[in-house]
């Protein structure tokens, strides 16, 4: 009787079935401690010409596209496919960006947000990944989420419909770490390499709310808020027809300090009005926001606010833009550049 050990002194193929390493000296693939049990030995290993018993292409299927963040040029490639607005998401690390974007996922998954309607992404993967920690199926025991990587800025997705809408407009969220944007306050030419800057129709700046709470941080964060912003329109990556965002995150946790909380919102009150006062030329339009994305206590619900910022984003993206903006040449050295600057005001690409 053929044993294991007679197997191991031969040569050639064994066992028709490809996946089986017998022939090596390795174990048979079906579990038989004696070959000649199996019914696969001794048998030819049929292989046809062309191809490999592990070739890829032998494997039936279908090919889906990829649901990642989307690159520069894939974002760009979007914006000739219709009407779109790009939102630019900027703040310090641990500011709460990702949460932004995860939780404006979230709450379309359930009904229409600000009077939009969910109505598809080609980034729902990101989606997904950027939501997990902040659900409970992640068995966590508080809401989290993915540190942004350093490197080029990211596109999240999304295609709305508004009530009352029949055509559908897509939203793309620039998302980009938060270590790259402190940069630029002190080299403010940084921002020049930023292509999703000057190509956003709403600049969203994030106020840490968290950070607020405590009187040696705020002035840090106030400073932070003003240098950025300086710095985007002493390059010139801020056109005056863009509209800004002041967000005000983590409102949960602004509420749970009762301590706190009143001069954390006053002075978040102060930084709007003296940004108002600074910039009010420098952009089409300047509005707050207070918002609690993905709040880790219950002091606030789950994507409280992000009703009324999302109908901001969203609202037409050609106000107050003067006529003479509209004939302005566009740089040509970037991708961004070489799509009309307005392409949201003429109806898109």
């Amino acid at each position: 009787m053929t044993t294991m050990e007679d197997v191991e002194e031969s040569s050639g193929p064994q066992c028709a079935n490809p996946g089986c390493k017998i022939a090596s000296g390795g174990r048979c693939l079906e579990g038989f401690s004696e070959a000649s049990a199996c019914p696969q030995f001794g048998k030819a290993l049929v292989i046809v010409p062309g191809t490999s018993p592990t070739s890829k292409s032998s494997i039936p299927g279908l090919r889906l596209p990829h649901a990642q963040s989307l690159s520069i040029s894939e974002a760009t490639s979007l914006l000739r496919h219709g009407p779109c607005t790009v939102i630019s998401l900027v703040g310090p690390f641990d500011s709460g960006k990702t949460s932004l974007v995860a939780g404006i996922y979230d709450l379309l998954q359930r009904g229409p947000v600000g009077g939009y309607a969910f109505a598809g992404s080609s980034t729902m993967h990101s989606f997904e990944r950027a939501c997990h920690d902040s659900r409970r199926d992640s068995e966590r025991g508080e809401a989290h989420m993915e540190r942004t990587e350093r490197g080029e800025v990211l596109f999240f997705h999304v295609d709305l419909v508004g009530e009352g809408c029949d055509t559908k407009r897509a939203a793309l969220f620039g998302n980009r770490a938060g270590e790259e944007y402190t940069l630029v306050q002190d080299e403010p030419d940084r921002a020049k390499a930023y292509p999703e800057l000057r190509r956003s129709d709403v600049l969203t700046v994030l106020v840490d709310g968290a950070k607020l709470l405590n009187a040696g941080e705020r002035h840090q964060v106030r400073a932070e808020v003003r240098l950025t912003l300086r710095a985007f329109v002493e390059s010139g990556v801020a056109p005056p027809w863009q509209c800004l965002a002041l967000v005000l995150t983590k409102l949960d946790a602004i509420r749970k300090d009762e301590a706190g909380r009143e001069g954390a919102l006053s002075y978040f009150e102060a930084l709007v009005a003296k940004v108002r006062e600074d910039y009010a030329s420098s952009f089409a339009e300047i509005q707050s926001f207070i918002v609690a994305a993905s709040p880790k206590t219950t002091n606030a619900h789950r994507g409280e606010g992000m009703h009324e910022l999302l109908r901001y984003w969203m609202a037409d993206p050609a106000r107050n833009v003067p006529a003479a903006i509209e004939q302005r040449e566009v740089p040509k050295e970037r991708a961004f550049g070489r799509l009309p600057l307005l392409t949201t005001a003429r109806g898109g690409i």
